[in-house]
C-alpha cells in the first residue's frame, strides 16, 4: 500500500519503485485536478494504475536529480501522460547521457529527452492551491533540487533519515552537499522531510541527530 500524507490542500502518495528502492511521490490538489510526479523511478503498472485513477487535469513531473533509478521511468511516464519534466540546468545533460546519469554502470544503458523547462534555485511551483519552492543542493550531483511545500519538503538524495547523499560519484562533493543542506535546507524549520530512498522523518529531528549535520563525521 501506498504511503499516503495530507498536508494542508496537498495529498502526497509515496510508491518505493525500481531494484534500488526509489521514493517516487505524487503530489497533488485533488479538488483542483492537479498534481506533480516527482522522480519517475520506473515503469512499473502500478504507477500508471495510479496516475489513471486519479486523472489529474494538469500534470508535470519534477526530478530531483539525474541519476538513472530516479529516472528511469520517466520516458514511459512522460509518453503516458504527455507531461512536461522541469529538471535543473545543471542535471539536464545526464538524461541524454548514460555514463553521467550511471545507467552504463547499473543493467542497462539508456537515455532520456532534455526536460522542456529548466528549475532553479528560488523558484516557485505552483501545485492547485499550494505553492511550493525550488531549492537548490547540489553535492549529490550538481543540479540536485529539493521541493519546499508549506510543512513538507521532497529532499531526493540530498537529505536522508539519519544519512545524507553519496558524493562519490561524478559531479559530487561531500562538504558542498552538506554545506548546502545546512544553509538552505535546516533554516525550513521543522517540517516534515520526504527523500530519495527511506522513511520520512523531520528536519529537527535530523538537525539534532544526523552525524553528518552535527559534526561528528567531520
Amino acid at each position: 500500500m501506498n504511503k499516503r500524507y495530507t498536508i494542508g490542500s496537498l495529498e502526497i502518495e509515496c510508491l518505493v519503485l525500481g531494484s534500488l528502492e526509489v521514493n517516487t511521490y505524487l503530489v497533488y490538489d485533488r479538488e483542483a485536478g492537479d498534481g506533480l510526479i516527482v522522480d519517475p523511478a520506473d515503469d512499473d503498472p502500478r504507477l500508471i494504475g495510479r496516475l489513471e485513477e486519479l486523472a489529474w487535469k494538469t500534470t508535470r513531473i519534477f526530478l530531483t536529480h539525474g541519476h538513472a533509478d530516479h529516472i528511469a521511468g520517466l520516458e514511459h511516464v512522460r509518453t503516458h501522460t504527455g507531461a512536461p519534466v522541469l529538471c535543473s540546468r545543471e542535471d539536464a545533460p545526464m538524461l541524454g547521457d548514460a555514463r553521467l546519469n550511471l545507467s552504463m554502470f547499473l543493467d542497462a544503458a539508456f537515455t532520456a529527452r532534455p526536460p522542456e523547462t529548466f528549475a532553479g534555485h528560488g523558484d516557485t511551483l505552483t501545485v492547485g492551491r499550494a505553492t511550493g519552492t525550488v531549492i537548490a543542493v547540489p553535492g549529490h550531483t550538481p543540479g540536485g533540487l529539493a521541493l519546499a511545500f508549506p510543512d513538507v519538503v521532497i529532499t531526493g538524495d540530498a537529505l536522508f533519515a539519519g544519512s545524507v547523499g553519496r558524493s562519490d560519484f561524478p559531479g559530487g562533493d561531500g562538504a558542498l552537499l552538506v554545506r548546502s543542506i545546512r544553509e538552505r535546507l535546516l533554516p525550513l524549520g521543522d517540517r516534515l522531510v520526504l527523500p530519495g530512498h527511506g522513511p520520512a522523518t523531520r528536519m529537527a529531528h535530523e538537525a539534532a541527530h544526523n552525524p553528518f549535520l552535527t559534526g561528528e563525521w567531520e
